[in-house]
């Protein structure tokens, strides 16, 4: 079978190469001669046509979403004991069930993320953006990450799920120890140390659900606690804490990835910059140009439930696939010149970011919000607004969550990094 899919021995996410720039990469793929082909570096089939990820997405009898968070590497014993010790099973989360368990529990969770609830979140977003920048008003420098695309989107999540505020900065830690266990290639030690957090992870997700039962809020948990009351065999407290697993992930890593990715790509050519500080309607579209062009999420995972033909490979049942959003939004299929960051593009929003189907990113409009919030406060603060010189961009080593670590920005420019 292999005979029929290329192979590329040289491909690999997790080098330092791929990691540093992925872009290289993909202008280099042969989408029409090998639009799948199979990487021994991790024995997944990578998918890199817009038009073949769609299918993957939208057809979920096929193309299961039950490897979407499983770890790449196999978790050395030690590790599994303390995953297993601190209650952290392998029981599916709702980003890797299927129908009808997937249904299941996207329904109560989507009561969170329904248009009035994201709407009139905005009032906190802005007072949060405008008061992590404060702190910083006046210097001459500083990191982006760590003063607002970090801390605003998971205070963001962690106070609509009703985490109090003195636990938010734990969460956030936490966040990374999943990123690395969950999409990275840990050694032994390492992975000991990532499942020690990942079980602590879990067990005050559990914890927060107990807490929430008998003293409710306005908040997501209390929501979910009050599903669980009208039918307790429909969502239990288990199930509660697994959504909140999901959540509190996806809506702080990729959400912070985003921001730090845009305005990363808006200030390397200030050009761009002093276009969107003369035209604040171009903010959502520079938004849905960078989820095109760098998005937070470049690759994502199915497994086959059959033997079936994609992209003309022949992929047997069992067969592991690594999506490549990010060589989707670089699809010259899809895109004219999809190397070219355009803040003027006619279909940016066409692309797989928030994936598609069934498992479409629920918190989609909520992370598009505090885009264009801290854009805007961005730009009324400081319109010469500058990435500092000779910075080298770092990026976490895993294949699915991608952003700068550390961006280093001057309020009045210095000229290009």
């Amino acid at each position: 079978m292999l005979a029929r899919c290329p192979v590329d021995h040289d491909f690999d996410p997790l080098s330092a190469v791929q990691l540093d720039d992925p872009f290289a990469v993909i202008a280099a793929l042969d989408r029409e001669g090998a639009p799948v082909f199979y990487a021994p570096s991790l024995d997944y089939y990578v998918v890199t046509r817009m038009a073949d990820i769609e299918q993957v997405f939208r057809d979920n009898a096929t193309f299961s979403a039950a490897n979407a968070q499983l770890p790449l590497v196999t978790v050395v014993p030690e590790a599994q004991q303390i995953l297993l010790a601190g209650g952290h099973r392998p029981q599916p989360s709702m980003v890797s069930l299927d129908e009808p368990a997937h249904a299941r529990l996207r329904g109560p969770a989507a009561k969170a993320f329904t248009p009035k609830r994201v709407n009139g979140m905005e009032p906190t977003i802005t007072a949060t953006t405008k008061d992590l920048l404060d702190r910083v008003d006046g210097l001459d420098r500083f990191d982006l990450v760590e003063t607002l695309t970090f801390p605003l989107p998971a205070t963001t999540i962690f106070s609509l799920m009703g985490v109090p505020a003195s636990d938010v900065d734990q969460l956030k830690q936490w966040g990374g120890v999943r990123a690395g266990l969950g999409w990275g290639r840990p050694g032994p030690d390492e992975q000991v140390t990532l499942a020690t957090g990942m079980a602590e992870y879990r067990g005050y997700l559990r914890s927060l659900v107990a807490r929430k039962a008998t003293d409710r809020g306005d908040d997501l948990t209390s929501d979910l606690l009050a599903i669980h009351d009208e039918a307790p065999d429909d969502l239990s407290h288990e199930e509660i804490a697994s959504i909140l697993f999901s959540l509190s992930f996806a809506g702080h890593e990729t959400t912070n990835n985003l921001i730090g990715n845009i305005v990363r790509r808006l200030l390397e050519d200030p050009a761009r910059w002093d276009e969107l500080v003369a035209d604040r309607s171009l903010i959502p579209q520079a938004v849905e140009e960078t989820l095109r062009y760098d998005t937070s999420v470049p690759c994502w995972r199915r497994v086959t439930t059959t033997a079936t033909t994609l992209g003309g490979v022949d992929l047997p049942e069992g067969a592991k696939l690594l999506l490549w959003i990010a060589a989707a939004g670089r699809d010259p299929e899809k895109f004219e010149q999809p190397d070219t960051f355009d803040l003027h593009r006619a279909n940016s929003r066409h692309h797989v970011a928030f994936g598609k189907g069934i498992h479409f990113c629920l918190g989609a409009n909520l992370a598009r919000l505090e885009a264009a919030i801290a854009l805007g406060e961005l730009a009324d603060r400081w319109p010469r607004l500058g990435l500092e010189p000779g910075q080298t961009l770092t990026f976490h080593p895993n294949i699915s969550f991608r952003g700068p670590q550390h961006l280093w920005v001057n309020p009045e420019r210095m000229g290009k990094a």
